[in-house]
């Protein structure tokens, strides 16, 4: 049973982060998803108490499991545990009686780690899954789309919700960029503004490209790049103008069913963001190469993008350590990309 008392610090905190830290409404969703597991570990045990509970709360998310039973990914326990630190700090600052009994160093406990005997792998879509995505047949218009959308996915690392609300006037092939601007209408994550651009791999442009030129001759350039079907004709619907509140997810269910219809091995939409992510970072040559894909990804900071998708799998660990004397096959570092590294470096290091 939850204590009513935490309940009401939550949405204490929630009203916080929505009025001050002026979250949007599906960020304040997510963290209150994730408090409900901080809610559940304490039961009826007050929030001032929670240095004394056990187990302790990482430790607690690290054996929990989904409806699924499954363990929860550790990403996802990253985002849990670092969820309820920063509410718990919030608690010391802003209401009494929480200083003197949550301390800075149980707060720097609850973190997680990872198992470097078995490290969580990304799942996400390769280049040659692509290929295979840009051949398959077509055999509707509802096919055609869901097709040069997840090679639109895959060449951009769009997040699915600021793809599914991008009008046509958002996108220029010509400069291979995309303005995920809210003030386009773009549901961007955390309302954030960003010229981005796509990866220059002809075969796939190719397709996207078609698409693109085919919704602008019967379009205005406000409708959406992801255009309405008519659900009477099958035709475009070049009178709707509205995207709907799960437009997402009518992205995702023709992806799941065209893939099974052409036989290829389905991936959610964010597969493809991690795809582009993978791909990329495998190309970079130099800090600078670093820093343009976070940005482009509109992630905060490297750490987010280093953390999240450069983890690379054991086999690969292990031909880059072996070969690191084959100094005539690099590409070098300049001195201030070194300097660049060790700083991230050293950030990552103090935050473990």
């Amino acid at each position: 049973m939850t204590l009513r008392g935490n309940w009401k610090l939550v949405k204490s905190y929630l009203q916080y982060r929505l009025e001050v830290d002026q979250l949007n409404k599906n960020s304040i969703r997510l963290e209150e998803t994730w408090l409900h597991h901080l809610l559940k570990w304490a039961g009826e045990e007050s929030f001032d108490r929670a240095p004394k509970i056990k187990p302790v709360f990482p430790e607690y998310i690290k054996n929990s499991v989904t409806e699924k039973g499954d363990l929860f990914s550790s990403e996802y326990q990253r985002k849990i545990v670092g969820s309820a630190r920063c509410f718990l700090m919030w608690l010391t600052v802003h209401k009494k009686g929480f200083r003197h009994k949550i301390s800075r160093i149980y707060l720097a406990t609850l973190k997680t780690r990872t198992s470097f005997n078995n490290p969580q792998i990304h799942e996400f879509v390769t280049l040659e899954e692509m290929m295979n995505i840009a051949s398959a047949p077509v055999y509707s218009l509802r096919n055609r789309r869901i097709k040069a959308s997840a090679i639109f996915w895959f060449l951009s690392g769009i997040r699915i919700k600021a793809f599914s609300t991008l009008p046509i006037k958002a996108v220029d092939f010509d400069n291979l960029s995309i303005k995920q601007w809210p003030s386009l209408g773009v549901e961007t994550k955390n309302s954030k503004s960003a010229t981005t651009y796509l990866l220059n791999i002809e075969p796939l442009l190719k397709v996207v490209r078609e698409w693109d030129r085919f919704i602008r001759k019967i379009l205005p350039e406000n409708s959406y790049w992801f255009a309405h079907i008519s659900p009477d004709t099958g035709n475009l619907n070049s009178d709707n103008l509205k995207v709907g509140k799960h437009r997402d997810q009518r992205a995702r269910k023709d992806l799941k069913e065209w893939m099974l219809k052409v036989s290829l091995s389905y991936h959610s939409p964010h597969k493809f963001r991690h795809g582009f992510a993978v791909y990329s970072l495998k190309k970079a040559q130099d800090m600078g190469d670093f820093k343009a894909i976070s940005q482009n990804m509109m992630h905060a900071n490297l750490s987010i993008t280093d953390g999240i998708y450069g983890m690379f799998s054991q086999e690969e660990i292990k031909n880059r350590i072996t070969g690191l004397n084959n100094y005539s096959q690099k590409t070098t570092f300049s001195d201030s990309d070194f300097e660049k590294l060790a700083v991230l470096v050293v950030e990552k290091l103090r935050k473990e």
